[in-house]
């Protein structure tokens, strides 16, 4: 069972590996063409917005494909269909509550952020539509039914429909005369096709029927499944502080430096997150079968399944590193040309941070696994708030290149704080 399991998580990484190469080639000439297209200070607007609608997404998302991954996983192995349906519906109703708040929210902080940031009634009105759309389009329900069914092929399939109607609304965007407008409309069409798409092929697997949607039956999930609010909140507020930390240093760029400045990081940022997307498809592999070995392996097997996980996402943090040494300031320059030279130092580190993140992204499956979520949530609650705490006091008194230094040392410490936990609480039931 350990080497099924191992094999298991070597063959979807490289099923998601192959659809993040096909969308890492892709972004490199859509991203390149919109920075070139609408010079620093427009692509520094155009990335603003973008982090805002993710910041927004990232608040009110239920990550309902790890409670269907935790608490459904069970139900296949017993054949309690019925049980599975509700938990099903359930979720989907956490999807839609999430929308309904994310668009309240939106309204809220466009006014908010309106003035910080210069924007005009008209620019505020592109970035509320786009907050909108992006929360519409979420996919973690279907993304946790493909991934409950084993079907990571599939879902590498569905997930390169993002590069792909990127790639070609960019295209027709620059072609028709480039804009900030534009290019959001192209970002917000291609998120909801790929929605579509996980709906399309999830529900192959599990159509939906009616009788999962009354009322009683979606009030009694909760019952059927032991710990399920708990788990869900603490599994929301976690991945709230791990992704909204990332996507606000870009907003706190952008307030304290600049739009321009905010392009700068941004690029930066997404080299390194470029490289990034191969540990997080490590890590959703690994949490997929440390969920499904659970209820089936010992205690020995499933710290041995930990430590081998645990050595492939370093091997993958050290060729991160190596690769941007060799080929970042390569790149940067297709990326966004001469004009984002400068930014050469910011890809290092925040190249650094992404790999560091890379090397931990067995740590907090493995938490959850072995029912410490309450911990990996106060381990990220202390992450997050040292990183956003890092930033403020590295753009007061330093500049873009302080405020990734301080990125990567964060990363660090969230490296060894998660490190240590999931050690003792493999080996040692800690």
């Amino acid at each position: 069972m350990p080497h099924r399991t191992w094999r298991s998580i070597a063959q979807n990484t490289s099923w998601m590996l192959l659809g993040k190469i096909v969308g890492a080639v892709l972004s490199l000439i859509y991203l390149g063409m919109a920075t070139r297209a609408l010079g620093k200070t427009g692509f520094g607007e155009f990335v603003i917005i973008l982090g805002a609608g993710q910041t927004i997404a990232a608040l009110v998302s239920f990550e309902t494909w790890q409670i269907l991954l935790r608490f459904g996983m069970d139900r296949i192995d017993e054949g309690r269909s019925e049980k599975l349906g509700r938990l099903v519906a359930f979720c989907m109703v956490l999807d839609l509550s999430g929308v309904f708040i994310g668009t309240v929210l939106a309204v809220v902080g466009v006014q908010v952020l309106g003035p910080f940031f210069g924007w005009s009634d008209s620019v505020k009105h592109d970035a509320l539509i786009f907050c909108i759309l992006l929360l519409i389009s979420e996919r973690s329900a279907p993304t946790g039914i493909l991934r409950l069914f084993d079907r990571f092929g599939i879902a590498a399939f569905a997930e390169t429909v993002t590069p792909v109607v990127r790639l070609i609304g960019a295209v027709v965007v620059v072609s028709l005369g480039a804009s900030v407008r534009g290019l959001l409309a192209a970002w917000a069409i291609a998120e909801m096709a790929t929605a579509i798409t996980h709906w399309i092929l999830a529900l192959r697997l599990i159509p939906l029927h009616a009788r999962w949607w009354r009322l009683d039956g979606l009030r009694a999930v909760p019952g059927e499944h032991p710990g399920l609010w708990r788990f869900a909140g603490i599994v929301n507020a976690t991945s709230t502080f791990g992704l909204v930390g990332k996507q606000i240093a870009v907003l706190l760029v952008g307030a304290s430096v600049g739009a321009a400045a905010a392009g700068g990081y941004r690029i930066a940022h997404q080299l390194g997150q470029a490289l990034a997307n191969i540990s997080e498809m490590l890590s959703r592999a690994t949490f997929t079968e440390l969920m499904r070995a659970r209820a089936t392996q010992t205690a020995q097997q499933l710290a041995l399944l930990f430590r081998k996980a645990s050595i492939m996402a370093g091997l993958t943090a050290s060729v991160m590193i190596a690769i941007m040494l060799l080929l970042g300031k390569l790149l940067l320059s297709v990326l966004g040309g001469g004009q984002y030279a400068a930014a050469y130092p910011l890809v290092l580190l925040l190249g650094t941070a992404a790999a560091l993140d890379a090397a931990g992204v067995s740590f907090e499956p493995a938490l959850l696994a072995t029912g410490r979520a309450w911990l990996a949530f106060r381990l990220r609650l202390v992450s997050g708030a040292t990183l956003l705490a890092a930033l403020f006091v590295a753009l007061e008194w330093g500049g873009t290149t302080t405020a990734a230094a301080a990125t990567c040392g964060v990363a660090a410490l969230t490296l060894i704080l998660f490190g240590t936990a999931a050690w003792r609480a493999v080996h040692y039931g800690d």
